[in-house]
């Protein structure tokens, strides 16, 4: 049987305690220590003292982890996210880092090179390797769709999560911690999925987003929900609706439906469901799978610790993702379509 990797967690807010449940149902990983910035705010600290006691494990200072453990999860508000993995990167520890990766692309591109300069993995928290996707990539690179043309993406979350977990709001409303707004929150999911899926890169991105539904969002200045119309490469054309609403069209929590339409075929499916519906001369196929996208991030990166090689999805994979996120802001403030730069 393999050694179990010893995590440590970096920052308890927000998914801290998801991800030790992940962990904890895990039988190649377990929770050695909790960890946090000697300058983090009160509130910070003392999460992070309350996961660490629930846990029955010590309270570390994330400056200080070499030999505490081999990876750290990053769990902090977004806003400390490129900050503390670059923390751990410098000291040689790998990473498993929350999404957004960062809330800049300074900040992105620092961690990047963080990673590279330290000799590290640096994983970073995507739907990109969810069997769905995964699957779907599959079927456009075997080229039975054809050419990929155009790419819908509808990724909604239910309001009600934060109406049940009010202690949260601020850490997506106030800019101080998250970095902006829903876009902020979510945006980067549609694009680590395109490029899963298509293998296209983001040229250029044009971008409309308000505070359409939630009072606190109104008063906060952030949006609640956004367009984006982004041109990739090779001519892909791709739109995404990513935002909070009060209700979502769907079971469960969330939808993160997805269309790729090609020359010669479509497929469409929930990133985060059960099956893949594929569509071609013959008619519709449906491909069941096991839904477990959280799970896959941690099976590549367990795989690359033990064996070595690269990640399917890494460090410089979530920077793309920032950039866009970016250029989509910069866009939605110009009124004007912004390039994907970097």
């Amino acid at each position: 049987m393999s050694e179990l990797i010893d995590v440590v967690i970096v920052g308890a807010i927000r998914h801290a305690r998801t991800y030790a449940e992940t962990i904890a149902a895990r039988s190649d990983l377990r929770i050695a220590a909790v960890a946090e910035d000697s300058g983090a705010s009160p509130r910070a600290r003392t999460a992070a003292e309350q996961l660490a006691g629930e846990l029955g494990v010590p309270l570390l200072d994330a400056a200080s982890l070499r030999g505490e453990g081999r990876l750290a999860l990053i769990c902090s508000e977004p806003t400390r996210h490129a900050r503390l993995a670059a923390t751990a990167l410098r000291q040689g520890i790998d990473v498993l880092c929350d999404k957004p990766l960062a809330t800049t692309s300074a900040d992105a591109t620092d961690v990047v090179e963080a990673a590279r300069a330290g000799g590290a993995v640096c994983a970073v928290v995507t739907r990109a390797l969810a069997p769905a996707v995964q699957t779907a990539a599959r079927i456009v690179a075997s080229g039975r769709l054809g050419l990929p043309r155009s790419v819908d993406v509808e990724f909604l979350s239910d309001g009600s999560y934060l109406t049940e977990h009010p202690d949260e709001l601020d850490l997506v409303i106030d800019t101080a911690l998250s970095g902006g707004g829903e876009l902020m929150n979510f945006l980067g999911y549609p694009i680590d999925v395109v490029r899963a899926v298509t293998g296209c890169e983001p040229v250029d991105v044009y971008a409309r987003a308000g505070a359409l539904t939630f009072p606190s969002h109104v008063e906060a200045g952030v949006e609640d929900i956004g367009t984006a119309s982004l041109s990739f490469t090779n001519g892909l054309v791709v739109s995404v609706l990513a935002g909070r609403v009060p209700v979502v069209p769907g079971p469960g929590r969330g939808v993160f439906t997805v269309r790729v339409i090609g020359s010669h075929g479509h497929l469409e499916f929930d990133a985060d469901g059960p099956f893949v519906r594929e569509y071609g001369p013959e008619g519709e196929k449906l491909i069941r799978l096991d839904p477990s996208p959280v799970d896959a991030v941690f099976d590549d990166l367990v795989q690359v610790l033990r064996d070595g090689g690269g990640l399917r999805y890494d460090v410089e994979d979530a920077a793309v993702a920032v950039r866009t996120i970016e250029a989509a802001y910069r866009s939605a403030q110009s009124g004007r379509v912004e390039l994907v730069t970097g």
